[in-house]
This record gives structure tokens, C-alpha cells and sequence, in this order.
């Protein structure tokens, strides 16, 4: 069954709700009447136009009003990239999981890569853990935490950031470590070993465990 189907489904976007969609298979699909399950096993494409957003993936599975699943997915959003291995979004708690190697990229950040992350859409909060590498601006942290609307980036536990503007190297050790950076209109980035209590009590909560 190859074809063009339009249909609603609650899927937030990255501070935005993600509502009609168009799903271009590039295969067949299958429709499972008993549970409600769609799957394009050949991949395709989700796109809201509305809104800018588009999933590409090389498998997908949902079902309206509760997940989409997929295999080898790209996930855009105006100037923001993420790649997964698998990513899985529940539409009930409004995030998507991305495993099995994670990239991300936006005007700020280039060359991003942890093993795992987890998007809270509603929040355009970003969570990367496992091990963070970045390659413009150069660091590397255990985790980091992203809010894509305000232009910061919180690193936790053992960190290393290059600052492009003074050419020195910023270290933090133990689980406690923490650096936060701002990412300014005109590419300016600013480091701050001392993190306000506010920003840092927010954006920790995003993180579990």
C-alpha cells in the first residue's frame, strides 16, 4: 500500500505541539486492525509542515494518540538536527528517547555526539548523557542538558571546555562539576563555572536518577 495518508496525532514539537502530519512511506504500510499499529517497515517520512518539522526514519511504527517508533531517524526542526540509532516518542509524558548513538546539531553547537539523550518537545529541553563529545565549541562532559529556546547549555560531572575567545581549557572534576554556557545572537559563547541557582535547579530537573 504506497500513498500519501494525512492524520492527527498529539505529537509535540520542540516548544511547539506537533498536531497534523503527512506520512510519506517510501514503502508499503501495514495496518494492524486489532491493535491500531501502522508500520512503514521500508521507512519514510513524517512531515508537519505548519510547524517545520520532519522525522525521516528507515523504519516507523505508530499508533495514533499513543507512539511513533523508529529505526535510523533523523529528527528536524527549523535549524535543529538529531540523529538516532532508535528513537521512540510517548505521546502521554510528551518526550522522545533517542538511543543507540545520538547527534545533534544547531546554529550553536556542531559535531554533538552522546550514546543516549531524551527531548522534553513541550520544553525545547534537550537532555544528552553517557558521555558528551561536541566538537564546535570543543567540549566534553558525562552529561549535558540543552534549552534550545534560551541559548544554554548546562555540562555535569567531569567536564573539558576549549573557550574559543580567551584559548584556555576549563576543567571540572567529580560528579558535582558543572559549567554552564551561554550562546549569544552573535556566536559569542560564555562560560560560567558558577551557575545560578535558578537555571541550575531547572535544568536539573530534567535529569534522572
Amino acid at each position: 500500500m504506497r500513498g500519501v495518508w494525512v492524520f492527527l496525532l498529539l505529537l509535540p514539537a520542540l516548544a511547539a505541539s506537533f498536531a497534523a502530519f503527512t506520512v510519506e512511506p517510501a514503502g508499503d504500510q501495514v495496518v494492524d486492525l486489532a491493535t491500531g499499529v501502522t508500520t512503514l517497515p521500508d521507512g519514510g517520512r513524517l512531515v508537519d509542515a505548519e510547524r517545520g518539522l520532519e522525522l525521516k526514519a528507515a523504519y516507523i511504527e505508530y499508533r495514533e494518540g499513543a507512539f511513533v517508533r523508529a529505526k535510523k531517524a533523523r529528527l528536524l526542526q527549523e535549524k535543529l538536527r538529531f540523529e538516532a540509532g532508535r528513537l521512540e516518542y510517548d505521546v502521554a509524558s510528551e518526550t522522545v528517547v533517542l538511543e543507540e548513538g545520538v547527534r545533534f546539531s544547531s546554529p550553536h553547537l556542531s559535531g554533538l555526539e552522546a550514546p543516549r539523550g531524551v527531548l522534553y518537545l513541550k520544553d525545547g529541553v534537550a537532555v544528552l548523557e553517557g558521555g558528551v563529545k561536541s566538537a564546535s565549541p570543543a567540549f566534553e562532559a558525562e552529561r549535558m542538558v540543552a534549552d534550545t529556546e534560551k541559548g544554554l547549555v548546562l555540562l555535569l560531572g567531569a567536564f573539558r571546555y576549549q573557550d574559543p575567545a580567551l584559548g584556555i581549557t576549563l576543567k571540572g572534576q567529580g560528579p558535582d562539576a558543572r559549567l554552564l554556557l551561554r550562546f549569544k545572537e552573535d556566536g559569542e559563547v560564555e562560560a560560567e563555572t558558577e551557575v545560578p541557582a535558578e537555571i541550575y535547579v531547572r535544568l536539573a530537573a530534567y535529569l534522572g536518577g
